[in-house]
C-alpha cells in the first residue's frame, strides 16, 4: 500500500511547470529475480578494473559480465566466504580491491580473481557498527568513517584498521556525514549535523561557520545551514547539496555557482514533486550530468533552469521496474548507469542512449496516447506529428513540444490524419485525412488551404508523395491513384486534380522512385509500377508472377528507394527488387531476419537499411548482408511498431511510429566507426564444475582427461552497452570449421573433445564487420586414455614384435624339431638299410659260392636275400612317407596302420581285426610319437604275421583314462609247438617300446595272450 501510496502521491504532486517540458523517455534495462539477480533488494553496485560489474544483495554477493550472474553467498565456519550473505555496502580503491561490508558491519576485502575473502581486524576496544563511507586521501591513505564519527586508518602490512580522528578533523561536538573531494581547489567538504566544514589535507586547517579563515564563501552562504546530508561538486566547480534539517519534513537542496557567485536554497518538493522523500545521495558523471537519488525517486539537474527534473517516470515504464527506494546509483566505465533499488537493479546511458522513445505531449499538458500515422518536417524546423483521432502535435527540432499554429490547433484534438508530406517545392505541408479531406498548412503564413475535391469521392486519403516536378500523388483507402499537377493547376490547391488508376484495391503505400515512376502497394492486390509519363501500369509483382519475379505475399505495407536499379518492399519479409530486371530476392527468416513480419522500411543516409517490425526493429547491412535486432532489451521502450510507419527527416534521423508514441534515434550512432571492445572468457566449466578462469588463463590452457571433456566457456565483452551491438564469432581450431556467429554474449558448450589439443578462439565485430584484432584464446588439452598414448602404442608394437618373435622361435624350433625327427627316422632307417644291404651282399657271395656244390643252400641264401630286398624296401617306403610333411597329421597315420594291417593280411593270410577310435583322428601328436607309435604297431603285427602259426589277431586303439593316453591293445593266440615265442616278441619290440613313453603288459593264460601299450601323449 505505501508504494501505491507513494506512487500516486508523486504524480499529483508534480507541478504543471514540469509537465510537458520534455517528452523523451530514458530506456531503462531492469535486472531481477526474474533474469539472474539473486534478490531484488541491491545494495551497492561497484565496477573492477577487469570490468566485471558486483552487486550487493541482501541474499548474496553478484558479479555480472553482461551474460551471466554469479553468486557468492556466506558459508558458516568458511572464514574464506563473504562474512554475510547481505552485502550492505561496496567500494573498489584505487589498487583495485573490493571492499565490503556485512550486515554484521565486518569489513573486508574480496579477491575478485581466487574469490576469498580476508577480514580487516579493527581495534579490540571498538564495538563494530555502521559505516558511512570509505575515503582515499591524495596520498593514497584509506580512511574508514564510522556513524559514530570515528575515523578508522588502515594498515595495508598488519591488515587492521586503527583509530586516526586526527585523519579527519572536525569542530567540537560536529559529527560528519559525508565527505566529498573538490578537484578544482584541492580540498575536501565535508557534510555534517551543524553545518558544512571545508578541510585543506595539506595544511589540516579548517573552515567552519564562526570559523572562517578563508573567508569561504560557501561557508558564510551555509552559516546558518544544520543537517547536511551530502553534497557534490560538478566539473565547472558548482556545489550541490541537501539540507535535512529535523524541523522541516521536505530535505533543502541548495546550489553556489562560484563564476557567478550565485547561491540559492529551495525546497527539494519543488523539484521532485514530492513532501515526503528521503534523499541517499548524488551521482557526478564524467560528462557533468548530475543525478540525485533517494525515496522514491530519481532526479536529473537542469543546467538551464537550475533545477531537478524527476525521471522517475522512466522507471516506472518498465515492465517490473517500479521502486520505491534508490539505494545507491553507479557509473561504469562505459558511461553507464547502474541503478541499485529496492525491486532489482536499473541499467541506462542518457548520453549514449540511441533510441529515444517520446511522449504525444502538448505544452503544459500530461502525454496522451494515440495511433502515430505520419510525421513531417517543415523548411523552419518544426515537426508535426499527425495521429488518428488524436490530431497534431507539435515539437521543436529537439523534440520539446512547442504550442501548434493556431488554424492548425483550431482543427480540433479528434482530427483523424493519414499522412502528411512537405511540398519541396513550395515548403507547404499537406495533411490527408478522412473523408477525402486535405489541409494545406503554410508555414511562411502559418495559414491553411483546406481541400476536398470529388476525386476523392470522400475515401480517405491513406497516402501522399511528391514527384520531381512539384506534383503530388495520392492514393486512397477505395483504391484510386490520384494526381495533383502543379503546372496545370499553376499551383493553385483547389484544383488540378484527377484519376490516374482506380479499382487497385486499399492503398496502403505511394512511393516515386525519382526514375519517372510511381510505385502502389497495396493491402492484397500486390504492388503496381506506373509510368508518371503514360498514367499507365507498366508492370504488377504478385504471387502469382514468374518464379523470379513473385512478391513474397501480396499484402504491400511499405516502399523505400535504395538505388538506382533497386527498390525494397516491405511484403511479409523484405523484397528487393531489381527495377531493371524485375527480378525479385527475398531477406527473411532464412536470411537472419528474426521473423517475416515486416512492417516499415526505411534507408539512411549511409545505405543501411532499417526495418519496423511487429515487434522490435531491424537492421541491415545489405552491401555485407549482416543484420541486428533491437527490440526492449536494447532500450526501446515501446516495440510494436505500425505498417508504412517510419520517416527520415533532414538531420538524418529516423523515426518510426508506434500505436502510441514515436521513436527516434541517428543511425550514426548506432554503429560508431571504431573498433568494439575486446573479448575476455569470462567462465570455464566442466561438466557444469566452475573453473578458475583467472588462474587457467595465466596458464593459457586446460587439461582434460579423456572421459571428462564436457565443457562449456562464456564470454563478454565486458560491454554493457546493448543498444550497440556487438557480434561474437568463435571457434575450436582442430574441431570447428568455420567461425561461429552470435550477436550477444553466449556460452559455447562442446559435449565431446576427442583426445589431441585445441586452441578457442572468440572475437567481436561491429554490425559494420569492424573487428578487433585482440583475440580472446586459450588451449584446451585432452588427455589420451593410455590405451592410445604413442607408449602404449609403442608397447603394442613391442608386444606384437616379441610374440611374432616367439611364434617364430617356436615354428623354427618346430621345424628343427621335425627336421631332427626326419633325420633321426631317416638315419635309423639307414642303419637298417646298411644291414641288411650287407647282409644281402653276404647272402649273395655266399649263394654264388654255393650255387654249384649245394644248390639247395643256395636257394636259402637267396630266399633269405629276396626276403631282405622287401624288407628294405618296405622301409625306405615307410621313412618316405613318414618324412613327407603331407603326412603329418594322426588321421593320415591311422590310414597307413590300416593300410598296412591290410596289406599284412593279405600277404600272411592272417585274419587281423582292427578297431580304432574316431576320437584319434583329432589327436595332435608330435611327428617322432606318431612314427614310433606306427612302427611299434607294424612290428608287433609283422611279428605275430609273419610267424606262421597265429591264425587272427584282435587289435583295438583307443583312448584310456582321462584321455591323456592311447592304448594299443592286440589280441591273439600264441603257437603251442614254437618254443621261446614270447621272448622272440618281446624282443622284437623291445626296441621301438624304448623310443616311446609307454608300458607294454604282457597277459599269457594258456595260449590267449593279451598284449597291451599304454602311450602318455602328455
Amino acid at each position: 500500500m505505501r508504494n501505491i501510496y507513494l506512487a500516486l502521491l508523486l504524480f499529483i504532486a508534480v507541478p504543471l511547470t514540469l509537465l510537458g517540458q520534455q517528452a523523451r523517455q530514458y530506456s531503462f534495462k531492469h535486472f531481477s529475480t526474474l533474469n539472474g539477480l539473486v534478490s531484488n533488494s541491491a545494495n551497492a553496485i561497484v565496477q573492477d578494473r577487469e570490468g566485471y560489474i558486483w552487486i550487493a544483495t541482501t541474499h548474496g554477493l553478484q558479479r555480472y559480465d553482461g551474460n551471466t550472474f554469479l553468486t557468492f553467498k556466506s558459508t558458516e565456519g568458511n572464514t574464506s566466504a563473504i562474512p554475510s550473505t547481505n552485502i550492505v555496502s561496496l567500494f573498489t580503491d584505487q589498487k583495485n580491491r573490493l571492499w565490503l561490508e556485512g550486515e554484521d558491519h565486518t569489513i573486508g576485502v574480496f579477491d575478485t580473481k581466487k574469490f576469498v575473502f580476508r577480514k580487516a581486524e579493527l581495534p579490540k576496544n571498538v564495538v563494530p557498527n555502521s559505516y558511512q563511507q570509505f575515503v582515499e586521501l591524495p596520498k593514497g591513505e584509506l580512511l574508514l568513517l564510522a556513524n559514530s564519527g570515528d575515523v578508522f586508518l588502515y594498515s595495508e602490512t598488519s591488515n587492521q584498521f586503527s583509530l586516526a580522528n586526527n585523519k579527519l578533523p572536525m569542530p567540537k561536538g560536529w559529527k560528519f556525514s559525508h565527505v566529498t573531494w573538490d578537484a578544482s581547489i584541492r580540498k575536501f567538504w565535508i557534510s555534517a549535523d551543524s553545518g558544512i566544514v571545508q578541510l585543506d589535507p595539506a595544511t589540516m586547517r579548517l573552515n567552519y561557520r564562526g570559523h572562517n579563515y578563508d573567508n569561504d564563501p560557501v561557508i558564510n552562504s551555509l552559516s546558518d545551514a544544520r543537517g547536511l546530508t551530502d553534497l557534490t561538486i560538478d566539473p565547472a566547480g558548482r556545489i550541490l547539496g541537501i539540507i535535512q534539517e529535523k524541523s522541516s519534513i521536505a530535505p533543502r537542496f541548495f546550489y553556489y555557482n562560484p563564476q557567478s557567485r550565485q547561491f540559492s536554497v529551495s525546497s527539494l518538493a519543488d523539484h521532485i514533486g514530492v513532501w515526503h522523500i528521503h534523499t541517499d545521495g548524488f551521482l557526478l558523471q564524467r560528462s557533468g550530468r548530475i543525478w540525485l537519488y533517494g525515496m522514491p525517486f530519481l532526479a536529473e539537474w537542469d543546467n538551464k533552469s537550475n533545477f531537478f527534473r524527476p525521471v522517475v517516470k522512466g522507471a516506472e515504464s518498465q515492465q517490473n521496474g517500479y521502486f520505491n527506494r534508490i539505494a545507491q546509483a553507479f557509473e561504469d566505465r562505459e558511461n553507464n548507469i547502474w541503478v541499485a533499488t529496492d525491486n532489482g537493479v536499473l541499467l541506462f546511458n542518457p548520453d549514449a542512449q540511441v533510441f529515444s522513445n517520446y511522449d504525444l505531449i502538448r505544452p503544459g499538458e500530461p502525454a496522451s496516447y494515440d495511433l502515430v500515422q505520419a510525421i513531417a518536417e517543415t523548411v523552419d524546423d518544426r515537426i508535426f506529428v499527425g495521429t488518428w483521432r488524436g490530431g497534431i502535435y507539435s515539437y521543436d527540432k529537439n523534440l520539446n513540444p512547442i504550442a501548434l499554429p493556431p488554424v492548425l490547433k483550431a482543427r480540433g484534438r479528434s482530427l483523424s490524419v493519414a499522412d502528411m508530406q512537405e511540398q519541396v517545392l513550395t515548403g507547404d505541408l499537406w495533411i490527408t485525412q478522412e473523408e477525402g479531406r486535405i489541409d494545406v498548412f503554410h508555414p511562411k503564413t502559418n495559414t491553411v488551404t483546406t481541400v476536398q475535391d470529388s476525386v476523392f469521392n470522400k475515401s480517405t486519403i491513406r497516402q501522399i508523395t511528391e514527384d520531381t516536378s512539384g506534383n503530388m500523388w495520392f492514393g486512397t483507402q477505395a483504391g484510386r491513384l490520384i494526381k495533383w499537377d502543379y503546372k496545370s493547376a499553376g499551383g493553385n490547391q483547389q484544383k488540378g486534380y484527377r484519376i490516374v488508376l482506380e479499382n487497385l484495391g486499399i492503398i496502403r503505400k505511394v512511393h516515386y522512385d525519382y526514375q519517372g515512376y510511381i510505385w502502389v502497394g497495396t493491402a492484397q492486390n500486390g504492388l503496381f509500377k506506373v509510368s508518371t509519363r503514360t498514367n499507365k501500369i507498366v508492370k504488377k509483382f504478385t504471387t502469382d508472377g514468374p518464379a523470379d519475379e513473385r512478391l513474397f505475399i501480396n499484402s504491400v505495407k511499405d516502399i523505400t528507394y535504395y538505388n538506382d536499379t533497386t527498390l525494397l518492399v516491405a511484403a511479409g519479409c523484405l523484397n528487393i527488387i531489381n527495377k531493371r530486371t524485375n527480378k525479385i530476392t527475398f531477406i527473411g527468416t532464412k536470411e537472419g531476419l528474426p521473423s517475416n513480419t515486416v512492417e516499415s522500411v526505411q534507408k539512411d543516409r549511409n545505405k543501411i537499411v532499417w526495418m519496423g517490425m511487429t515487434n522490435g526493429i531491424s537492421r541491415l547491412n545489405l552491401e555485407k548482408r549482416i543484420i541486428s535486432f533491437y527490440d526492449r532489451r536494447d532500450g526501446i521502450n515501446y516495440d510494436k511498431f505500425i505498417q508504412t510507419g517510419v520517416r527520415q527527416l533532414s538531420g538524418g534521423r529516423i523515426f518510426f511510429f508506434t500505436d502510441h508514441n514515436f521513436m527516434v534515434f541517428d543511425p550514426t550512432k548506432v554503429s560508431p566507426k571504431v573498433q568494439p571492445p575486446k573479448p575476455f572468457i569470462t567462465s570455464i566449466k566442466i561438466a557444469g564444475y566452475p573453473l578458475s578462469v583467472d588462474s587457467l588463463l595465466s596458464a593459457k590452457r586446460v587439461v582434460l582427461r579423456y572421459n571428462n571433456t564436457s565443457i562449456s566457456i562464456d564470454f563478454s565483452a565486458m560491454s554493457f552497452l546493448t543498444q550497440q551491438k556487438l557480434h561474437y564469432y568463435y571457434k575450436l581450431e582442430n574441431l570447428d570449421k568455420e567461425w561461429i556467429h552470435t550477436d550477444r554474449p553466449i556460452t559455447a558448450f562442446y559435449n565431446y573433445l576427442p583426445p589431441g589439443q585445441y586452441t578457442f578462439y572468440v572475437k567481436t565485430e561491429t554490425i559494420d564487420g569492424v573487428s578487433n584484432e585482440n583475440i580472446a584464446q586459450f588451449t584446451i588439452v585432452v588427455r589420451a586414455p593410455f590405451w592410445l598414448s604413442w607408449w602404449f602404442y609403442g608397447l603394442i608394437a613391442l608386444t606384437f614384435i616379441g610374440v611374432w618373435l616367439l611364434v617364430d622361435r617356436e615354428r623354427t624350433n618346430k621345424r628343427r624339431s621335425l627336421l631332427q625327427v626326419r633325420n633321426e627316422i631317416a638315419s635309423n632307417l639307414h642303419n637298417d638299410i646298411s644291414i641288411t644291404l650287407s647282409d644281402i651282399n653276404i647272402l649273395s657271395e655266399m649263394a654264388k659260392i654255393k650255387a654249384d656244390k649245394n644248390v639247395e643252400q643256395s636257394k636259402e641264401f637267396i630266399d633269405q636275400i629276396n626276403e631282405k630286398s622287401r624288407y628294405t624296401i618296405a622301409a625306405m617306403d615307410d621313412m618316405l612317407w613318414s618324412i613327407d610333411p603331407a603326412n603329418d597329421s594322426m588321421a593320415n597315420t591311422l590310414q597307413r596302420i590300416k593300410k598296412i594291417t591290410s596289406e599284412l593280411q593279405e600277404l600272411s593270410g592272417v585274419a587281423i581285426d582292427l578297431i580304432i577310435d574316431n576320437k584319434l583322428d583329432a589327436l595332435e601328436l608330435e611327428m617322432k610319437l606318431r612314427h614310433d607309435i606306427f612302427f611299434l604297431y607294424k612290428d608287433a603285427l609283422l611279428f605275430l604275421s609273419g610267424n606262421g602259426s597265429v591264425k587272427q589277431v584282435f587289435v583295438n586303439m583307443k583312448m584310456s583314462g582321462t584321455n591323456n593316453s592311447l592304448l594299443l591293445e592286440i589280441l591273439f593266440d600264441r603257437p603251442a609247438n614254437l618254443r621261446d615265442f614270447d621272448l622272440q616278441l618281446k624282443r622284437g619290440i623291445e626296441k621301438r617300446l624304448r623310443s616311446l613313453p609307454a608300458t607294454m603288459d604282457y597277459i599269457a593264460e594258456s595260449r590267449h595272450v593279451s598284449l597291451a601299450f599304454t602311450i602318455r601323449l602328455k
